[in-house]
Order: C-alpha cells, then structure tokens, then sequence
C-alpha cells in the first residue's frame, strides 16, 4: 500500500490545501518569513489535513472552504508541537533536515512555535464553529498533557499498559482524532457521523504511535530516518517493553530497567531487544496494532461506499506497512 493510493481521491484538494497553508504561514518581518518558507519546506507527508479533507468528502460529497480551514488549522498546531518537541529534546534534525532550533538557536524556535499557534487561532476563528474551536482545544490541551506525562514517565521508568495508552492517546491520538471530526464538523450536522470519525481518529492514532514504537525495535535507520533503540536512550518505554516485563521473571526485568536508568550502549539496546522479543513484546504490539486497525475499521461500516472511504481504509492498511 502506497501512500499515493490512500490519498488519491483528494489528490487535486491536497494541492489546494498546500497553497493555501503556504499563503497562511506568510509574513511582512523578514526573518519570520524566511523561517516559514523552510517551515513549508520541510514538512513531512500531511497526513493529519488529509484525514480532515478525507473525512469531509466522506461525510459531505466535496470539500468545503471550512475543511480546507480546518485542514491548514490542524497543521499549524502539529507543526508547533513539533517545533517545541524539537527544542525540548534538543533535536537536531527532523525528517532528514536540519530542525529549526539547529540553524536558528532555541529561542527562535520557541518563538516561532508560538507564532505557528497564533496563526492557527485565526484560522479556527474562520471555520466559524464554537464546536470546532472547542475540539481544537481540547485536542492541543490533551496533547500537550500527553507530552509531559512521557517526560514524567521517563523519568520515573513506571509504567504499565493502561497508563501508556492514555498517553498515547493523548499525545497522538487526540490531534488525529480532532482531525478526522473536523472533517466532519466542516461537511456535516450528524452528530453521530461525527462520533464515528472521532472514534476513527482515536484507534488509528493509537494504532499509528504502536507502529512507530515498534521501529524503534525493529526499524533500519536508512529506510526510516530513525536510529534503532532511540526511545530506549530517551528512556521511553514503550509498549513491546511494557508486555516483555509483564511477562519476564522478575529479576531479569530489573536487570534490563537498571540498563535503561543509566546511558544505554549499542550492546544494551541489543539486549534490551532481545529480551523484548524472547518474551513475546514484538507479537504483543503487533496484535495490537491489529486491534486498533480493525477497531478504526469498523467505525467507517456507517458511512456509504465512495472513494474517501475507501481512501481511508487504505490509510488503515498503509500504516500497519509502512516503513517510516
């Protein structure tokens, strides 16, 4: 499954979209504007304005100027948590390109991040809807509480399975989830069409966070920009771990937390995958990336056959594939 396949039927709306969030980060201070064009330069795939675009011409028949606005409002608020996460864990590259705390020093990334979250306030003010600037709200809210409950997290090394998925849940799910209702919001009064892309929204973002956990276990850094076992030297545990301890003799987990504590070498991370695998960590997250998969599935069953649908069910399937 490619990705050009999952957003085939909104191939001229994406473009659309590009436009239009480029004219929405333009500014008349020189640096501000510099800052942005690398912004728009460097963005990744758009895949949460393509679940707002996807959801609406499901629920609606066509995308609306609303959808498009609420397409540009979800990644201006993505696009400001990463720029803050960046900072925060002093990153020097995103997505194979230099990060903007990198070339540009924290400050100015902090305060670019800022002027991202500004912009998007303006662009929920014209969708027009106190239900979209409420969800919008409470989606950022959440992430951010998401955020620093891993901090706190990798902190503490304490975490079992239903704490995780709260977390998850907050820190991708709930802007995914907020993407797929405003969708909705922008194309349709059915409150429980509406209720279905949320649910969507929320299993596949869990679903999604799962399969990136798993790269961590399992990825190849030149396919996917990612180095094997980099949660494990931010002292992230992540579900595979979290199963692996529950099902290890006691003393063998400690052993493998005692290595996380401390700075993980290449032959700790070796052994912490290891462990993972022997104790049935890897198939555990992988069922479950089946789960959710199926549990997003199925909340699509009420909506009628058309090429959005089918766009998102492909989106399904291109997550539990992909490679980055």
């Amino acid at each position: 499954m490619t990705l050009n396949e999952v957003l085939a039927p909104i191939h001229d709306e994406l473009e659309v979209f590009k436009e239009k969030f480029k004219g929405q980060l333009t500014s008349k201070v020189k640096l501000v504007d510099t800052i942005a064009r690398y912004v728009v330069r460097s963005r990744g795939k758009h895949l949460r304005p393509a679940l707002v675009l996807l959801c609406g011409k499901m629920c609606g028949g066509e995308v609306t100027e609303r959808s498009y606005r609420a397409a540009i409002t979800i990644e201006l608020i993505h696009t400001a948590t990463l720029v803050h996460d960046d900072v925060v864990d002093g990153a020097d590259m995103r997505r194979g390109m230099p990060s903007i705390n990198a070339i540009w020093k924290n400050k100015m990334a902090v305060l670019m991040g800022d002027y991202l979250l500004a912009n998007a306030l303006i662009s929920i003010v014209d969708i027009k809807s106190f239900d979209a600037m409420m969800l919008l709200s409470m989606a950022t809210k959440r992430a951010s509480q998401g955020e620093l409950m891993q901090i706190d997290k990798s902190r503490k090394l304490d975490i079992d399975e239903e704490t995780y998925l709260q977390m998850v849940g907050d820190k991708t799910g709930a802007l995914i989830a907020a993407a797929c209702e405003l969708g909705g919001i922008t194309t349709t009064e059915k409150e429980d069409d509406r209720a279905a892309l949320r649910s969507f929204g929320e299993a596949i973002g869990v679903a999604f966070q799962i399969k990136d956990d798993l790269f961590d276990y399992e990825g190849h850094q030149i396919v996917i920009g990612k180095t094997k076992g980099r949660d494990l030297k931010e002292h992230k545990i992540t579900l595979p771990l979290i199963h692996a301890f529950s099902n290890a003799p006691r003393g063998e987990s400690k052993k493998i937390l005692r290595m996380i504590k401390n700075d993980v070498s290449r032959d700790d991370i070796k052994k912490i995958i290891q462990f993972t695998d022997d104790h049935g960590g890897l198939a555990y997250a992988k069922q479950r990336l089946a789960d959710y998969s199926n549990q997003a599935l199925g909340c699509l069953d009420r909506f009628k056959d058309s090429d959005a649908k089918e766009g998102l069910k492909k989106f399904v399937q291109f997550n539990k594939e992909r490679n980055k």
